[in-house]
């Protein structure tokens, strides 16, 4: 077993914070497209991450998402596995959600990003 260093597990505390707190924007980006079952999104959001996002989804966080009103669940049907799966849709109040925090996501990356961006116009990312 290795050891991590402190700069490495800062690294790894900043993702698994990130990856929380995004956690219900992508979801709902997801399922506002189109219906869905849970086991097609952590595959989705690694997919369109190109690796970079991978989100292990327990049912908490689809409990969390559909007791505030933002999903609901819809008609069961097949899936392209060929099995019978539960499909989860948005509901208008998980897209005015949605909206509020892409908007508050949207704020924070351009902030982050003055913060971060150098005097001689470089970006430290």
């Amino acid at each position: 077993m290795t050891k991590q260093t402190n700069h490495e597990r800062t690294s790894v505390v900043l993702e698994d914070n990130l990856k929380k707190a995004l956690t219900e924007m992508l979801v709902l980006s997801l399922i506002e497209e189109q219906d869905r079952y849970i086991g097609e999104l952590s595959p989705e959001i690694e997919e369109r991450s190109q690796g970079a996002i991978h989100i292990e989804f327990s049912y908490a966080a689809i409990y969390r998402i559909s007791k505030g009103e933002y999903i609901t669940e819809c008609k069961k049907r097949i899936a392209p596995d060929g099995r019978l799966r539960q499909y989860y849709t948005i509901t208008e109040k998980g897209r005015a959600y949605l909206s509020e925090l892409l908007g508050s996501y949207s704020r924070f990356i351009r902030a982050a990003d003055r913060i971060l961006s150098r005097p001689d116009g470089t970006n430290q990312t």
